[in-house]
């Protein structure tokens, strides 16, 4: 795409699939199309795109399910599937652009389920999250349909110094959270700073990085009946009360 701040100029091709997902990467980038798949139900739906292929000379194929099911190496395409360029994470210089007063950003710590991290960036892109941090951010075709349509809205940046990056955004007036299942105030008590930096780690080992460990931690209070919640839903509800705070 040539964005500034990507971090190589040389995107690699992905398969994307699913319909939602698909439809908001013909929206944002159709530039980035190489080839599309879809089966006939799908045609009226992608009218528009299928057009833009006709002018731009790109090749689509209208073939059966049982042929998007090889196409797209995955049963769960929708009817439809694009070869395009990988839309790659950002890097840290584009967290030094002027960033709104009540900004909210994420910190994944070791979260690489593509189930869980397409869960968290449909959240995102849902109450306006910009960018979700973390150290070697990837995310796969899976990913984006889970997202559905947020993997082109909430942009991954990949911070190869994670430290270094955090203090940077701490001297610009952010606070790092850390979320925790035993520790740290309730969340539902908690006064959010104007600009949050929310860090959530995985569900096995939680947060992992030690200078994460080192930031004011908040706790979703429950019943204690189940040992914590799955990480998309934890992080839905922390970005939400945020937004409660401070609204969109």
């Amino acid at each position: 795409m040539g964005e500034c701040g990507n971090i190589s100029s040389m995107p690699k091709e992905l398969k994307y699939y699913g319909i939602h997902a698909c439809l908001a990467l013909a929206k944002k980038r159709p530039e980035d199309v190489i080839r599309v798949y879809l089966d006939e139900s799908n045609v009226k739906t992608f009218a528009p795109l299928l057009k833009w292929c006709a002018k731009s000379r790109k090749a689509y194929h209208i073939i059966p399910p049982s042929e998007l099911d090889k196409v797209s190496d995955s049963i769960h395409h929708e009817g439809v599937c694009i070869l395009a360029k990988e839309l790659q994470p950002l890097s840290a210089e584009v967290l030094q652009k002027n960033l709104p007063q009540k900004t909210c950003l994420l910190y994944l710590d070791g979260v690489e389920n593509p189930h869980n991290l397409g869960s968290i960036i449909r959240t995102a892109a849902h109450f306006g999250i910009p960018f979700i941090l973390g150290e070697s951010l990837q995310i796969t075709p899976s990913a984006c349909r889970i997202a559905k349509g947020g993997a082109e809205m909430v942009r991954l940046v990949s911070l190869d110094r994670p430290r270094e990056a955090l203090a940077k955004l701490e001297a610009q007036g952010f606070a790092v959270i850390a979320t925790s299942a035993h520790q740290g105030g309730p969340l539902y008590r908690f006064s959010f700073p104007p600009r949050s930096i929310i860090a959530i780690g995985s569900e096995s080992t939680g947060l992992k990085s030690p200078f994460l460990k080192q930031a004011r931690s908040i706790r979703i209070p429950g019943t204690g009946a189940v040992e914590s919640l799955n990480v998309a839903v934890a992080t839905a509800l922390c970005i939400g009360e945020y937004r409660s705070q401070y609204g969109q």
